[in-house]
Formats: C-alpha cells, structure tokens, sequence
C-alpha cells in the first residue's frame, strides 16, 4: 500500500536559511522534521524510514529534494487557496529550494550545539492515552483478500465517559486498509472477541458478484478455527460508514484531538465497542494486533465533535451500481454529488476524505441561504497511500439553510498507475480495487443536540439543490 517514494515527511511552516547563508541538518532540517515529519516518520509508524536523527535522514537527502521537487511530498497537499488548515501540508517554494540546497551542497550534518533538543515522543502512539485495549490476534493471509471485519469487545468505563481523543494502532500498519471504533448497546448472542464478516461471493479477481442477496454474517467455528460457521447473531450489527465511527485509523491521518475545538465525545456506560477492522494482504503472512487508546477529558465539555460520512445521491450510493459506474479507460468519470442541508446552526470543524485506488480528486463547497458560493477544499490530487484528515485552524460557522456540496472524480485509465484493470467498469465495494466515495465532516455541536437533526442527506431535486455552473 506505501511505496518508499511517497513516504518521505511533511515539511513546512518554518524559517530556512537565506539566500547564501549554508544549510545544515542541526540547524536548518532537524527542526522541521521534529514538527512535522517525526510522528509518522519514527519507529512503528507508518512511514517506512525514520527521521529522529541525521544518520537515519541523511541516505534518503536526494530522494527527498525529489520528492518536494516533484510536489509528491508532504502527502495530502490542498490547493492553498481555499481553507486555513492545523496541519498545512502544502509547502513554500523557499522551502522546497532549502530542501533541495541541503541535498545538493552534500547533506551537511552541521554543529551538534544547532540541533533543538530530541521531541520525547511517547513508544507507540502519537496521543498520549490513559487507558488502551487491545484486539485478539488476526490472521492476515499473505495473498487473496479479507473482508471487512466487525469485532465486539467489552467498553473499558463502567460510567459515562467523555474522551479528547480515540487513537486507533494497527500493530502492523502496512496490512491495514482502514479501522474504525463506535459504541453501541449490547446485542444479546454476540460474544466479545469474536471475528464477525459477511460471507460475500467475489470472482477469481475479487470483485463482488452482482445480484447475489443480503450476504449473510459468519465466523470462525468454536470447535475448528480453520472453518467457518454461519453466526445468525451477528447480521443485525450494522456496519461501514453509514453506522457512524468515533475514531478511525487510515493510512498517513493522525488521530481527532477533540479537545482543540473545545469538546469531547461522550463514550455511554452499558454500551459495547464495536470495531470494524479491514485488512489487506501485503504478500507476506503477518499476524495484527490493534489497539485503541483513549485520553479521557480533565472535564465535561459543553460541547460534542461528531464524525460524519456522507453518501453519493442515488440508490445505496456508491453500491447503486446503475448510476455509480466508473466507465472503463475513463480518465475523468465525475461522481454524483454528495448533498446537504443544514436544518440549524452548526459549526464545520473536520473534513475528510476516503476513496480507494481510482480516487483522483474531491471538492467541497457551500452554498449560504444568501445564495453566496465558497470553497472550503480542495484537494486535487488524492493518494489512496495518504488519507489525511484536514482539521480547520478556525471553524466555519454553517447558518440553518446552508448547503453543501461535495463532488469528486476517479481515474480508471491507463494512466493511473493504481487502476488494475482499466478495460474494466469499477463499481463499488469494501476492496482497494473496488471504489468508495466517502467524504467525511466534523460538526461541533452543543452537547444537548441529538446529532441525527442537525442536516438533511440528499434532499430534494438533485437539479433544483445546485446549479450545475456552481457544481465544477
């Protein structure tokens, strides 16, 4: 899933030397990767090298003036004229040329007194977590494919507990697609610590079957692990985005801080864990373990963050596959719109964004009661290696009427070099070689609001809600 060429750090939002003046790793680079490279770039993080010192940064100096060069590097960057984002992965030209001139005048390590003192990050997690539970041992084969898999584990607070932030840890990232956490009453017949999936039919290549029903729940037999049994107590949990998660782990994101918006969520005693967990097969056998930790809030906030997905218009979204249908050699293939209403107040915090492999761009847009267009992101240039999730440095405040708009496209030509097999039709589907298109939103919302009516998903007449001038 990561190629060693786009791995490389996230550089920006610092002062390089002038013009003339010599670049140094202690003085000049250290600095910048400590800020923003280091948590992924370090020991059991996502990326594939570590950055903590000069002897591990310096063999990858020329890769890493190409890759800033070629603006592969940072990951996730946005087009720099819409939005104020906490983490700006767009980077200066200025800092592009330090970056380059460090390369090219020989990678010089400089004067040990230069380097800032070493960030004290805490082993394994970018939070620090006051309490962390743990996954039963999976199983990823090292080829074919996993289905999405739901797990039920016991909730780690006996009272009503507010959290800042839920970080999820794969133990072996590579092998993760996604992972996901939400909290649901207990459902009678569902044990805790069993691996739940839906039993889907898939061709010699993978792809789901069409016309096949509703596939049903199963799980590995009590008595033979090897095989698998039917598990009827398990077809009433729902599952994906359209349940709602609280915390979610895809490749390159970093972890909700609830609290720098000023809440929290709010984790209900008497209520399970439900974590849905993805994995994919990296042509190694490897055995996962996730955990998932939580910072519980020093108090109770007045107000929620609550994560949302959004689906595309049509029947079943992205599963509707009349209308959602990526034409084969299709270069360009425009989705249908993601659409929204607001019915109150809100406050937009978080957006986010998830395709697979033939994901090429997405855009968000409102459109204010006064009839006044704005976006508020753009992405346009998507990397399934690299889903980030961008987080407002001020939220936007969406007034009752607002609409939003979210529109994206998908590349299954030739030249996507991640498109498998472009003289086929891609329809949608939980596997890297099938779609998604799942944008995400972050509402702070008082504590007192149910969620559920704050908006309205795809009302209306898709033609009359925006005008198509507006909609590109």
């Amino acid at each position: 899933m990561r190629a060693i060429g786009t791995a490389l750090c996230c550089l920006l939002g610092f002062s390089v030397a002038a013009s003339g003046e010599d670049v140094t790793f202690n003085k000049d680079v250290l600095p910048i990767l400590q800020a923003r490279c280091q948590s992924c770039h370090r020991p059991g993080e996502v990326a594939p090298m570590s950055l903590l010192s000069y002897d591990t940064a310096r063999p990858w100096a020329r890769a890493m003036k190409a890759a800033v060069i070629q603006r592969k590097m940072p990951p996730g960057g946005l087009d720099p004229q819409y939005g104020h984002f906490i983490d700006n992965y767009t980077l200066t030209q200025r800092e592009i040329d330090t970056i380059a001139k460090w390369a090219d005048s020989g990678a010089v390590e400089g004067d040990a007194k230069d380097a800032p003192p070493p960030v004290q990050w805490v082993d394994g997690w970018r939070t620090k977590p006051d309490v962390v539970i743990e996954a039963p041992a999976f199983a990823v084969p090292a080829k074919g494919w996993v289905e999405n898999i739901i797990l039920v584990l016991p909730n780690p607070f006996k009272k009503d507990t507010w959290v800042t932030s839920i970080e999820i840890r794969p133990g072996v990232t590579a092998a993760m697609h996604h992972a996901g956490i939400r909290f649901a009453p207990h459902i009678d017949g569902v044990k805790y610590g069993k691996f739940y999936w839906s039993d889907i039919k898939r061709d010699a290549a993978g792809v789901h079957i069409p016309g096949q029903p509703r596939p049903e729940r199963v799980t590995f037999c009590d008595d033979d692990p090897s095989k698998v049994c039917a598990a009827p107590e398990a077809n009433v949990i729902p599952d994906g985005a359209a349940a709602g998660f609280e915390g979610f782990y895809r490749p390159g994101g970093a972890p909700l801080d609830y609290a720098y918006y000023r809440s929290a969520y709010l984790i209900p005693a008497n209520t399970d864990v439900i974590l849905s967990l993805h994995w994919t097969p990296i042509g190694t056998a490897v055995t996962d373990v996730t955990k998932v930790g939580f910072v519980i809030a020093q108090q109770e906030p007045q107000r929620q963050l609550i994560m949302r997905s959004l689906a595309p218009r049509g029947n079943g979204g992205w599963s509707d596959r009349v209308r959602w249908r990526i034409p084969a050699g299709d270069p360009n293939w425009e989705a249908p719109p993601k659409d929204v209403i607001f019915d109150m107040d809100a406050e937009l915090a978080v957006m986010s964004i998830h395709m697979h492999e033939h994901g090429k761009d997405m855009k968000y847009m409102l459109m204010y009661p006064d009839g006044r267009v704005e976006t508020i992101l753009n992405q346009p240039r998507y990397d399934f290696n690299w889903q980030m999730t961008y987080n407002l440095e001020k939220t936007i405040k969406v007034p009752k009427g607002t609409k939003l708009r979210v529109m994206s496209h998908f590349d299954n030509s030739p030249s996507n070099k991640f498109a498998r097999d472009p003289d086929k039709d891609v329809f949608g589907g939980e596997q890297s070689w099938e779609e998604m298109d799942a944008p995400w939103i972050g509402l702070v919302l008082d504590r007192s609001v149910d969620p559920k009516t704050v908006y309205s998903e795809n009302p209306g007449d898709e033609a009359a809600f925006w005008s198509p001038a507006q909609s590109h």
